[in-house]
Parts: structure tokens; C-alpha cells; sequence
């Protein structure tokens, strides 16, 4: 019963005893963690459009109210304060779907994708967390109300942070790539 992400029906399995025979391996024996590692390689694109459609539809809402609701005689969308997060939002949004598309074409292409698919997993994914937190403050009151389109936009990409690596872990990777695998002492 998680905060969002509901529609996805997530479980816990457990394998006790399970034997697999060699012919329906994928890979040799011992090689699993890889083949795992480069399966996120693939599946992390994916999570960061999933979080940027998220993004990019509280900018739409947001954009929509921000234009009706005045406060003190004037939509609140010619206040300063919100033409900053309506621009944050929609510069990021862009940058979000680009760094996406760049990591799922290296992926089409057979290209190694590890640094990039995690700029665009974990970009997209603190960006969408980012906009649907301005979005919340734009609507006020509304954007708290248990199921306005706001707030449960804003659970939504919550989980999104964690699925196929937390971003701390999306940091590690990059910076990873970028020290060729250098570490601390002890690390």
C-alpha cells in the first residue's frame, strides 16, 4: 500500500532452494551482479521520462492555475516569486528530456549508457521532485487537499527517486565514471 506509484503492483518474492539449470542461464555462472548492472543501464531511461511527464504535467496544471487565481486583484501568475518556479520548472523539464533521450539512444545503439542513463535517471527524477514541490506551493491550499491533482503528483514521483537505484546511487555511479572507479580508503 505504498504513497503512489499505486497502479504498479509491487511485491516482495523470495527463491528457497531454487536450482537453475545451466541451459537456461543468461551468462556464466558468477556473472549475475553484471548482468544485472547493465539491465539498469536500460530500464533507468525509462524512469527518468516517466518523472519528467510527471514533471511537465505539474508545470501544465500549474501554469493553468497560476493564470486564474488572483490574489490581491492579479493572477498569481504575475508575481515574480511564481514566474521563478514556473521557469525553473519548465528549463529543468527540458533539460530532464534531453539527458533521456541522449541515455535511451545510446541504449538503442548498443552504446555503453552506465554514466548516462543515471544523469538522466537521477536529473529527472530530483527534478520532478523539485516541480511537483512548486507545484504544491503554487496551488496553496489545494495543492496539500488529499487527491488534488498537486499533491498526488507530488507522491507520485516520490517513489520514482528510489525505483532502479536511489539518486545517492545514481551519484555514486557517475562519479564512478568520472574518477574511473577511484575510492576512498576503506570505501
Amino acid at each position: 500500500d505504498k504513497m503512489g506509484q499505486r497502479a504498479s503492483d509491487t511485491r516482495v518474492i523470495h527463491f528457497d532452494n531454487v536450482r537453475v539449470p545451466a541451459s537456461l542461464r543468461l551468462g556464466q555462472e558468477g556473472e549475475g551482479f553484471k548482468i544485472a548492472m547493465r539491465t539498469l543501464d536500460r530500464t533507468r531511461p525509462p524512469i527518468g521520462a516517466l518523472a519528467t511527464g510527471i514533471a511537465r504535467r505539474a508545470l501544465d496544471e500549474s501554469l493553468a492555475y497560476a493564470k486564474e487565481r488572483k490574489a490581491f486583484g492579479f493572477p498569481i501568475a504575475g508575481f515574480q516569486a511564481v514566474q521563478f518556479m514556473l521557469a525553473d520548472m519548465a528549463k529543468d523539464i527540458e533539460a530532464a528530456r534531453l539527458l533521456t533521450l541522449q541515455s535511451a539512444w545510446m541504449v538503442d545503439h548498443g552504446i555503453r549508457a552506465s554514466k548516462n542513463s543515471s544523469f538522466a535517471k537521477c536529473f529527472a527524477t530530483d527534478m520532478a521532485m523539485r516541480a511537483t514541490t512548486d507545484a504544491v506551493q503554487i496551488f496553496g491550499g489545494l495543492g496539500v487537499t488529499r487527491g488534488h491533482i498537486a499533491e498526488r503528483l507530488y507522491r507520485e514521483i516520490r517513489a520514482l527517486r528510489i525505483y532502479e537505484g536511489a539518486s545517492e546511487v545514481q551519484k555514486v555511479i557517475i562519479a564512478g565514471r568520472l574518477l574511473d572507479g577511484l575510492r576512498a580508503p576503506g570505501a
